[in-house]
């Protein structure tokens, strides 16, 4: 009897696991087939359709077709520009004719009604240019700078802007960033910066050194110059000072001071044919044996420079290297008896030595500040300035010069370098810690402030101290 009822029992339980089983399973399909058909393409058949057939949209300046399109497209899109150049059907960018008009009357407009005021001298001493005349663009900064005393001062948040001040617009050129400050400078020489745009420039815009699409050059500063409001205002163009090189001569070294003399053409880097040379006489014109800087530069760079300036508005200042200015204020304010100044840029680093203030000389060297950046590594740095100590230590041996007690340091490769809240090594000292010039530079309160690197104090300094001697 037991027997028969676990026989029946085992039998009943088979039965029983199986009907859940089968259950089990049935669900597992009917789950299976469900999650199928929330898959299933046919579902969304057509949202993907429509999906499919929509344009996607992508902003401008991410389809045009070169880099440089794509930054002016970007600051129009953001600030709601639009493009003052214009062209004809040739293609070429025509001079409007504002730029016509004053192209032959800079000098008279100027003199009228005195945009800018100099504490010692007038701007009626400016000579401006155009290709013919950029000789006397360059030649004009150094001669005032050389007469100009500068008060040490202090950066003043408080600037006044009187009636007598002036606005006008400073570009900065350098290792493929061009920044353009609009500046105020008022009676006392104080420099207030009103706003700030730093942009790339491609290489197809400027090459190594060249100008090579001055139409496109044109555009970018017609569309910076329209967005902080300079369409009218002077403007001031500073190159990167290794397009540069300086020599300075006695008089008695030369048969003539012209750039056909064989003692000025040996010192220059390019061809007879190619170079642009400016002179400026140091001496006084009753002593004997005269000192004669001669800055060298290519010819074709010049031009391709003045050929975009006459395609803009503004009337041109000049066309200035930046530090031969920069070391001029330098030993306005300080009475040693050498002075090294030494730009550090990206990828190269200009020295300058001076003996007694004016006998100066410039040197490149194939270095800058992209071999010793890194986030990793902030040794690199240190490692810069021992190698650049070595090799000022060599260019003084040449001149039986002894090291001075300091070596005066500015340009964009040293923000990259070094942080500003950090000192530097011993022996060097930043050019922003003399406090050469009293200016204002506040980004919070500016409307447009615009920069591509992390820091530009060295830039804000450089303006700053060239802008003040004007």
């Amino acid at each position: 009897m037991l027997d028969r009822f676990e026989h029946f029992y085992k039998n009943a339980n088979k039965k029983l696991n199986a009907n859940k089983l089968s259950k089990k399973l049935e669900s597992l399909i009917k789950k299976r087939i469900d999650i199928l058909k929330l898959l299933s393409p046919f579902r969304f058949k057509n949202k993907l359709k429509s999906l499919i057939n929509k344009k996607i949209e992508l902003p401008d300046y991410l389809t045009v077709d070169s880099f440089s399109k794509g930054i002016r497209l970007f600051i129009k899109d953001k600030y709601g520009l639009t493009s003052k150049a214009s062209k004809d059907e040739s293609g070429k960018v025509k001079i409007n004719s504002y730029s016509k008009r004053y192209k032959f009357s800079f000098i008279s407009k100027i003199l009228n009604i005195k945009l800018i005021t100099f504490q010692k001298n007038k701007i009626n001493s400016i000579k401006y240019f155009i290709k013919d005349n950029l000789s006397k663009g360059l030649n004009y900064p150094l001669k005032t700078i050389k007469d100009f005393q500068i008060n040490i001062s202090f950066r003043n948040n408080k600037i006044k802007v009187d009636k007598e001040a002036h606005t006008i617009g400073v570009a900065i050129y350098s290792e493929h960033l061009v920044t353009l400050a609009k500046v105020i400078l008022n009676k006392n020489n104080q420099v207030l910066v009103k706003g700030l745009i730093e942009v790339p420039v491609p290489g197809d815009v400027i090459g190594d050194k060249i100008v090579e699409d001055s139409n496109e050059l044109s555009n970018i500063l017609l569309d910076l110059l329209s967005l902080l409001k300079l369409e009218e205002s002077p403007l001031l163009v500073i190159l990167s000072s290794s397009f540069f090189n300086v020599h300075t001569f006695y008089s008695s070294e030369l048969k003539q001071i012209s750039n056909t003399d064989n003692t000025v053409q040996s010192k220059s880097p390019y061809l007879p044919n190619d170079t642009f040379i400016e002179f400026l006489k140091l001496s006084k014109e009753s002593e004997e044996d005269r000192l004669i800087r001669t800055v060298y530069s290519n010819r074709k760079l010049i031009e391709s420079w003045t050929d975009t300036l006459e395609t803009l508005n503004n009337p041109i200042i000049g066309i200035i290297p930046s530090a031969p200015n920069v070391f001029d204020i330098l030993t306005s304010n300080i009475k040693d008896e050498t002075t090294v100044l030494i730009d550090i840029e990206i990828t190269k680093t200009i020295v300058l030595l001076g003996r007694d203030s004016y006998n100066l000389s410039s040197h490149k060297i194939p270095y800058g500040s992209s071999l010793y950046t890194s986030d990793l590594n902030s040794d690199l740095s240190n490692n810069y300035f021992q190698r650049i100590l070595a090799s000022i230590e060599l260019i003084l041996s040449e001149y039986h010069e002894k090291l001075p007690s300091y070596i005066y340091a500015y340009g964009q490769g040293l923000d990259n370098l070094v942080d500003k809240n950090i000192a530097l090594p011993s022996r060097f000292l930043r050019l922003s810690d003399m406090k050469l010039v009293d200016y204002s530079y506040e980004p919070k309160s500016m409307d447009i402030h615009e920069t591509e690197s992390n820091s530009i104090e060295s830039t804000i300094v450089t303006l700053s101290l060239i802008t003040s001697c004007l």
